[in-house]
């Protein structure tokens, strides 16, 4: 695992109650690299589903147990899938913390896959919108009005971690050409193209540090952005 949301905090003295901040339910979640899909969906009673040991939202240490698992069904262009996520439960807060498989975004009903390939065909590829329907779906699924709403959701994400991408590069490969990736004359309209361009030198440059990374390619750098941008707590994607 590359990154974790979490950060670890200091277990609240005995003695002293806690309160949680509100009533409302709070969900939490950390984005956890398991494969592909199909490993995932082939190997699941085999993964390793690591236990948190702070909760991110009352700070307890070591208070997290098994509180087994919820179902998600993503769709690909083609067919909708049954996938389990694993879920932990904060014995002091009573909240739960989930682990989501980086090939799901929290707040969409579709694999990244297909995600990524519709962001790519408009932002990267510059392609017109009748092209991206014919080039990204089956028999119109997804919706043109769906990717839409994904390129307008990822449009509005992108300046923020692009920014941070940047940051990370300039820290750790100031050699890399996606500090400037599109120019002097880069803009915010630009960003979504910049971030997709940016996510593959940040790939490459992760590759030299994670073997666990070793084998992603062109059609995971969104998969990896998104594992790799939980842990810097930049919250949704698109």
């Amino acid at each position: 695992m590359l990154c974790t949301i979490l950060e670890k905090g200091i277990a609240r003295p005995e003695g002293i109650d806690w309160q949680p901040p509100s009533n409302r339910a709070q969900t939490m979640f950390s984005v956890i690299d398991f494969g592909s899909l199909i490993e995932y969906l082939d190997h699941f009673w085999q993964l390793d589903f690591p236990r948190p040991e702070v909760c991110p939202l009352c700070h307890a240490v070591h208070l997290f147990i098994s509180h087994g698992f919820y179902y998600r069904k993503p769709f690909s262009t083609t067919r909708a899938y049954r996938v389990r996520i694993k879920r932990w439960l904060c014995k002091a807060c009573r909240h739960t913390l989930s682990l989501l498989p980086s090939f799901l975004l929290r707040y969409r009903h579709y694999l990244l896959a297909v995600i990524q390939s519709v962001v790519v065909a408009r932002f990267e590829d510059r392609v017109p919108w009748n092209q991206v329907a014919s080039r990204c779906a089956v028999e119109e699924t997804p919706s043109l009005r769906t990717m839409r709403r994904w390129c307008v959701s990822f449009a509005a994400q992108a300046p923020a971690w692009w920014a941070t991408v940047q940051k990370t590069l300039a820290q750790h490969d100031a050699s890399s050409p996606a500090l400037d990736p599109l120019g002097e004359n880069t803009g915010l309209h630009d960003a979504p193209c910049a971030l997709l361009q940016s996510a593959l030198h940040l790939l490459a440059w992760a590759k030299t540090h994670w073997p666990q990374v070793g084998s992603y390619g062109l059609t995971d750098r969104l998969r990896f952005l998104w594992h790799w941008g939980a842990g810097q707590g930049l919250g949704r994607l698109l």
